[in-house]
């Protein structure tokens, strides 16, 4: 046994759901009886997914993900530091103490610069 429920539309409403059903190749009562069918469905779901509470899980979920996201690409600067300063100790007896005195000078800017840089890069700014 089936019901009939009857619905009313604006005009511009009415003429809508006529051209969307023949869009479907469906008569206007089909299309919107599978309308509601995927609206009952929809709410169901989101029912049941309260209920289960998943919401709050996939949010803890995805905090986690995040977390492990930043500490995967967050850079260590002070290593970075320290191996610049090792690569300038290995070349530094290449070169005169007046030229080596004019690169230490510099180089904080530089390397701040540097840091700078790869903050950026990473959208740590």
């Amino acid at each position: 046994m089936s019901n009939v429920i009857s619905i009313r539309l604006n005009p511009e409403q009415g003429e809508q759901v006529v051209k969307q059903a023949q869009k479907a190749d469906e008569k206007p009562s089909e299309y919107v009886l599978k309308a509601t069918e995927q609206r009952i469905d929809r709410e169901l779901k989101e029912q049941r997914a309260n209920e289960l509470n998943l919401e709050s899980e996939l949010d803890d979920l995805a905090d986690i993900v995040a977390a492990e996201v930043d500490g995967a690409t967050d850079i260590d600067t002070d290593q970075e530091l320290f191996y610049s300063v090792a690569l300038w100790d290995l070349i530094s007896s290449e070169f005169p103490a007046d030229k080596r005195a004019a690169a230490m000078e510099g180089a904080s800017e530089k390397v701040q610069e540097e840091v700078e840089s790869i903050r950026n890069k990473e959208g740590q700014e």
